[in-house]
């Protein structure tokens, strides 16, 4: 591999990019351009624009005589049955929401009970007791495989200062 082949790529590669940026920039900048005026969008390079064509112009005809308009009438008894099924729907709804946030409330508060509950629970072992009678533990123990020592950790080592450039 020649010692030119890398900034070679490395060159045509900037080019690249920087004519996307370029290509980009200039279809924002037509696009801004373009959005005060209210003339449809469109790049030469991507496609030629097609010919505007002026909307024909249509004058209001001459006001009429008015026709009355009749008064509201009443709503069909399907509209009213639809109406009150609904109202029915949602109230039903809203009770059972309000139920469930009732229970909701409830178990909330059971829940604290039963934390202050837990959080008083002390135990205590009385070790003077005749009834207290520490666990026997077998100094043999038959499976020695996990048992890498005494059991306990290392004594901690001393601190070492490092001597200072003084």
């Amino acid at each position: 591999m020649k010692a030119s082949t890398v900034p070679t790529i490395c060159g045509v590669a900037l080019a690249a990019m920087s004519a996307a940026g370029f290509s980009h920039w200039w279809s924002v900048r037509e696009f801004v351009a373009a959005m005060p005026s209210g003339l449809p969008v469109s790049s030469p390079a991507h496609h030629p624009a097609a010919p505007v064509e002026a909307a024909p112009v249509v004058k209001p005809a001459a006001p009429a005589v008015l026709a009355q308009t009749p008064k509201a009438q009443p709503a069909p008894a399907a509209t009213v049955a639809t109406d009150s099924a609904q109202r029915k729907f949602y109230e039903s709804l809203v009770s059972k929401m309000e139920s469930l946030q009732n229970q909701n409330r409830d178990l909330m508060d059971q829940v604290a009970e039963t934390n202050r509950d837990v959080m008083k629970l002390e135990f205590r072992v009385d070790t003077h007791s005749e009834s207290f009678r520490p666990l026997k533990v077998n100094e043999e123990r038959s499976d020695t495989s996990f048992d890498d020592g005494p059991g306990v950790l290392p004594p901690r080592a001393d601190p070492v200062f490092l001597p200072t450039g003084e």
